[in-house]
């Protein structure tokens, strides 16, 4: 293992001479920024899908996962407990607002009126 390790680093050491003295060390350089450039664009280019890591719009969690419930009465109203902002609620909830009264329960439309 040792031999194998010295012999690496003697062949590494003799490539980073040669591409210190020749001219081509700056065609390699380009040559390596031009193919790092060209597998962000070909990485860029996939679909989103495949990107995306987390829950999206796309993606449906539970109610609870929100800290939600449907309002008993089946007018189609949401409930949230607050732990989670308005911003971050799905716009399937519809238009949400906080507790007028200063508590932290929001109100969501859902589909009622």
């Amino acid at each position: 293992m040792s031999a194998v390790k010295r012999l690496l680093k003697g062949v590494e050491t003799r490539m980073l001479v040669w591409l210190a003295r020749s001219r081509a060390s700056s065609l390699v350089i380009v040559g390596a920024l031009v193919a790092a450039t060209l597998g962000l664009g070909v990485l860029s280019t996939q679909p989103s899908s495949a990107q995306q890591k987390g829950p999206s719009a796309t993606t449906t969690l539970p109610m609870s996962a929100y800290g939600c419930y449907n309002d008993p009465d089946g007018d189609g109203h949401i409930f949230c407990d607050g732990s989670v902002g308005i911003s971050k609620l799905p716009a399937s909830f519809g238009e949400c607002s906080m507790d007028e009264d200063g508590g932290t329960q929001i109100f969501c439309r859902g589909t009622g009126w």
